[in-house]
């Protein structure tokens, strides 16, 4: 009996070796208090000071956590998955093991993981609405091939938040600009220049990928402002501008109304900016032709506000209250497509 005491007491003062992941044990430790055993299998400490951290410590050869480790990262099987990131773009953890594409240190060096020299001025990522960037140009680095080179320019980088067409304009621009679009970079293949649409400013449209990064280049001589729009309807930014006049044809894109026509409405298209609070009055009257006018929040595809025909003669009119920057789209079309010169003026009150 008394032999049986001092085994119990004997095995009662040491634990076992070969804890699990995650638990604690009370280790034994020498005279000075060093530990003698790896006490935690999963922390990334060589507890017991022995040169042997975690798994790789003969502690740990029971514990839960190094017996579904696998560390034999050179085994080749054909059945799993591999052993390394195969595509660095495909937006897939190739090799499962937590990081995707450019966060794996596989991609390291990848053309798919290499970020373009920043050579732009401004970076507005993704950025859409009116003035989403605006300046004066101090250096001359570069030009596009419809113009420029002589003045003054800046490079603005910009991302596609999502797949569809994009729009770029200077409207509202003090001085005279030029605007072109790169890919990439300031010296990419060019997508799109323009020198003066609507008067002294420039306007481009672009057709992007989501994540597209490309460069817009400004040159101005003096003072310039970028507006940047998704989609390609309306065709033409006029800012706040109070008359604009044009020509419709029967080619142009069709919009339809459920307010005043049945009838496909074949339309120049205009977005407007409100430079203030308050009721505008858009009219077509002094146009030449029989005309049908209508009103759609912010694009061609948003909500109608109101349509026209005729307001006593074959012009039409539309008065409705807009908030100061709200952006709407205005359709100019004819009845039964009919279509010609136009003037629109656009007046407070």
């Amino acid at each position: 009996m008394a032999q049986m005491l001092v085994l119990l007491l004997a095995t009662a003062c040491f634990p076992r070796l070969s804890p699990s992941a995650g638990e604690e044990t009370d280790s034994p430790a020498d005279d000075s208090g060093a530990l003698l055993v790896e006490t935690r299998c999963g922390d990334d400490a060589d507890d017991d000071g022995d040169g042997d951290i975690d798994c790789d410590d003969a502690d740990c050869i029971d514990a839960r956590v190094c017996e579904d480790a696998d560390t034999d990262t050179d085994t080749e099987d054909t059945d799993t998955l591999p052993d390394q990131e195969a595509d660095c773009s495909d937006g897939r953890d190739d090799d499962d093991d937590g990081d995707v594409d450019c966060d794996d240190r596989d991609c390291v060096g990848d053309s798919a993981c290499t970020e373009p020299d920043e050579c732009w001025d401004t970076d507005i990522y993704d950025d859409l609405g009116p003035s989403v960037a605006s300046g004066t140009a101090a250096g001359n680095d570069g030009n596009g091939s419809c113009g420029g080179g002589s003045t003054a320019d800046t490079f603005v980088a910009w991302t596609a938040p999502a797949t569809d067409t994009y729009m770029f304009d200077t409207v509202g621009s003090a001085a005279d600009t030029t605007l072109w679009v790169t890919s990439d970079t300031c010296d990419g293949t060019e997508l799109a220049c323009d020198d003066d649409t609507f008067g002294t400013d420039s306007q481009v449209s672009v057709a992007l990928t989501r994540g597209d990064t490309v460069v817009v280049g400004v040159e101005a001589a003096g003072s310039w402002v970028l507006n940047a729009w998704q989609g390609d309807c309306p065709q033409y930014s006029i800012g706040s501008e109070l008359a604009v006049s044009g020509t419709t044809t029967s080619s142009m894109p069709s919009l339809t109304s459920s307010i005043c026509t049945t009838d496909p409405l074949s339309a120049a298209t205009l977005r407007w900016i409100a430079p203030s609070a308050g009721v505008w009055t858009f009219s077509t009257a002094d146009s030449a032709y029989d005309t049908v006018l209508a009103l759609y929040e912010e694009t061609c595809d948003g909500a109608e506000i109101d349509c026209n025909d005729d307001t006593g003669d074959t012009t039409s009119e539309i008065s409705t209250y807009l908030s100061a920057g709200e952006v709407v789209a205005i359709a100019v079309g004819g009845y039964e497509g009919a279509a010609g010169e136009y003037l629109l003026t656009i007046s407070a009150g």
